[in-house]
C-alpha cells in the first residue's frame, strides 16, 4: 500500500453486503463468517462511524434480478422472512421494501442504514457514493456474502471511485487464497477482521 492506497480508519465506513436469511442459509460459508461481522459492526458503532447494510430484494416475477437469476423464485422476496438481515441486526432493523426500492436509505440507528441495490455491485444504481460522500468518507471496508460475486463487484467498483478500499478476509464467505493476490493487485487492502478492529479502536492505520 502506499499514499493513496492505504486505509485511512478515521474516514472509513462499513460496507455489510447480502447477509440476510435466505443467502445466509443457502450460501455456503456464510453461516460462518456472521461472527467476524458482528465484532465489525460492534467496533464501527462503537467508533462511531458509518454503517451500510447492501441489499438485494427480488420481486416474486423475477423481473427485477440479474438476467442469470430471473428463474430464481422465493428468495429474499420484499416483505418475507427471508429478506431480513441476519445474525443479531440493530434493534428495529426489520426492512421497509417500498423505502428501499424506492432507492432510499433506511435508518436503522445513529448513522447505519440499509440500502437496496438492483445488481451485484453496491454502487450500481444506488445512493451509495453520495452518502458515503456525505459523511466525508474516504476509504470502505466490505464483508459479508459471497466473495465471487457481490462483494468482489463492489470492492472494484470502490476502486474505480478512487475510494481506499479493505477486504476483511476472514468476514467474506467465499474468499480464496487467489483473492489476496488480486485484490492487492489493484490496490485493494486484504486484513483480517483483529486487524480491522484494532485499527478501527486506534485510529490508526494498520501496515499491509
Amino acid at each position: 500500500m502506499d499514499e493513496y492506497t492505504s486505509p485511512e480508519f478515521s474516514r472509513s465506513a462499513l460496507l455489510a453486503i447480502d447477509l440476510q436469511r435466505d443467502f445466509v442459509a443457502d450460501v455456503a460459508g456464510t453461516t460462518e463468517v456472521l461472527p467476524a461481522v458482528r465484532r465489525l459492526t460492534h467496533a464501527f458503532r462503537q467508533a462511531g462511524r458509518p454503517i451500510v447494510h447492501i441489499v438485494r430484494l427480488y420481486l416474486s416475477d423475477g423481473s427485477n434480478a440479474d438476467l442469470c437469476r430471473r428463474t430464481l423464485r422465493g428468495k429474499v422476496n420484499p416483505h418475507s422472512p427471508g429478506s431480513q438481515l441476519a445474525g443479531e441486526p440493530a434493534p428495529g432493523s426489520e426492512l421497509d421494501p417500498d423505502l428501499l426500492l424506492a432507492g432510499h436509505a433506511q435508518e436503522i440507528g445513529s448513522d447505519e442504514h440499509i440500502l437496496y441495490k438492483p445488481r451485484w455491485s453496491a454502487f450500481f444504481r444506488t445512493r451509495l457514493l453520495e452518502h458515503l460522500a456525505e459523511r466525508a468518507v474516504s476509504t470502505v471496508v466490505v464483508a459479508g456474502c459471497n466473495y465471487p460475486n457481490c462483494p468482489r463487484s463492489t470492492l472494484v467498483d470502490a476502486t474505480e471511485r478512487d475510494l481506499r478500499t479493505v477486504a476483511v478476509r476472514d468476514a467474506l464467505s467465499g474468499w480464496t487464497t487467489d483473492a489476496d493476490r488480486e485484490m492487492t493487485g489493484m490496490g485493494i487492502a486484504c486484513l483480517d477482521t483483529s486487524e480491522v478492529v484494532a485499527a478501527i479502536r486506534s485510529r490508526v492505520i494498520s501496515p499491509v
